[in-house]
């Protein structure tokens, strides 16, 4: 919509195209083909009224209180409530512009868009164009961050696709035809042929259902792969329960059921999996000896119990999509437990056992310049009290701006009423 202010001889207004857009979206909820209007937001889009408006010479839109000369300002709202025009004749959308969004690199300075002549039919725009920043796909707007936890698994789209798997892979041991959906064959073959990776489609699932795919790209897109061919061997071979998968959400993938699930383009920095005896061995540490006093040995088995149960309470009752600020810091949290052993340390050294109560994430009141940070609180209470006169309040920071959240500050620990 830049480029074809240019080609009408207008100056381009980033922020005229903005308000073009969000005053001609229709707000009109369809039902049942929306069960949710609030995910609407600001209505449906409406382009061709949008371009309607860009290219209106003003007729319509002329504030007179305003001298003749003087720009229409296409920003306010009061001027976009005149009716719409069809596109005019010598206005055509070129094909770019239909299929890619602009992004431009800084606002316009000025909100007023200058009214001018409009080009002649076939008249080459002497102004130029600007040239589109991304193409088909999905546009060059910010993508949605995403950190989540699940199991890995593969799928193949269409069956055209798995029949050609079918073709290339070499006939199994067993003298059968050979068998992509079999892990075992499947990584045999994938072994020998790693450019293949990229044909299959990755999946991640919450307890059995699909709920993205994960599609490397960028110039490590091979080591992801790799990654993710590691993921599932060790996800088959040694009880590997989870995998995390920070990245940014971009379009959407079918899969062979036809089930349509969004599109994960990973960050390698925060690829990982593990299963939850060994997160829980890598944060308790190495057990007592076995000439150690009891009372260690019953320190290290509440601890151990302790994150247990926090892990198991984020795996299962917390599980999440990982979209929101908030589910990205308590996956992060659940995948990187190094800061859970602070808390339960600290929390077997009180005179009375303790036990994990609730899990809370609020937004940080504090936090760095350019950062989201996020305060994941853990409340214990004490289970021999019959009344829970004060619980223990244990609190640590994580930063969500980035792809892979991290970590900020000390954990902090004070008691509540």
């Amino acid at each position: 919509m830049l480029s074809l202010q240019l080609k009408v001889g207008k100056k381009p207004d980033g922020s005229a195209v903005r308000a073009a857009l969000l005053r001609s979206a229709s707000g009109r909820c369809e039902v049942p083909r929306e069960s949710d209007c609030r995910r609407l937001l600001a209505g449906r889009l409406n382009v061709r009224g949008a371009i309607s408006i860009l290219t209106s010479r003003g007729r319509n839109m002329a504030d007179p209180t305003m001298p003749t000369d003087a720009p229409p300002d296409i920003t306010d709202p009061e001027n976009l409530l005149e009716e719409e025009e069809e596109l005019p004749e010598g206005g055509q959308v070129s094909p770019s512009a239909r299929q890619c969004s602009v992004t431009a690199s800084r606002p316009a300075s000025a909100a007023v868009a200058r009214r001018s002549e409009m080009l002649p039919q076939n008249a080459a725009a002497s102004t130029g164009a600007i040239a589109p920043s991304a193409c088909a796909c999905g546009g060059n707007s910010p993508s949605q961050l995403v950190y989540v936890l699940g199991q890995l698994g593969f799928d193949f789209g269409t069956e055209a696709r798995r029949d050609a798997f079918i073709q290339n892979m070499d006939d199994p041991a067993t003298g059968g035809p050979p068998n992509p959906q079999d892990p075992v064959q499947l990584l045999s073959y994938l072994q020998n042929n790693p450019w293949a990776a990229a044909a299959l489609i990755w999946t991640l699932s919450l307890d059995g259902t699909v709920v993205y795919a994960v599609a490397p790209q960028g110039p490590f897109a091979s080591d992801a792969y790799k990654l993710l061919r590691q993921f599932l061997e060790e996800q088959r071979t040694k009880g590997a329960e989870r995998v995390s998968i920070p990245g940014m959400i971009s379009g959407n993938v079918r899969l062979l059921i036809g089930q349509v699930v969004p599109v994960i383009h990973p960050d390698i920095r925060g690829m990982c999996n593990w299963t939850t005896d060994a997160l829980i061995q890598a944060v308790a540490g190495a057990p007592p000896a076995e000439s150690a006093p009891q009372a260690d040995k019953q320190a290290y088995t509440d601890k151990v119990d302790g994150i247990r149960s926090f892990l198991d309470r984020l795996y299962y009752e917390l599980r999440n999509l990982g979209i929101t600020p908030q589910e990205r810091a308590m996956n992060y949290a659940g995948a990187n437990a190094f800061h859970i052993e602070t808390v339960f340390e600290s929390a077997m050294k009180e005179p009375e056992d303790m036990d994990l109560e609730s899990i809370e994430v609020e937004h940080s009141p504090v936090c760095r310049p350019d950062s989201d940070c996020w305060d994941v609180k853990l409340h214990f209470f004490f289970p021999a009290r019959q009344v829970q006169t004060v619980r223990k309040v244990y609190r640590f920071t994580v930063d969500v701006s980035d792809v892979v959240p991290v970590t900020v500050g000390p954990v902090r620990s004070w008691f509540v009423r």
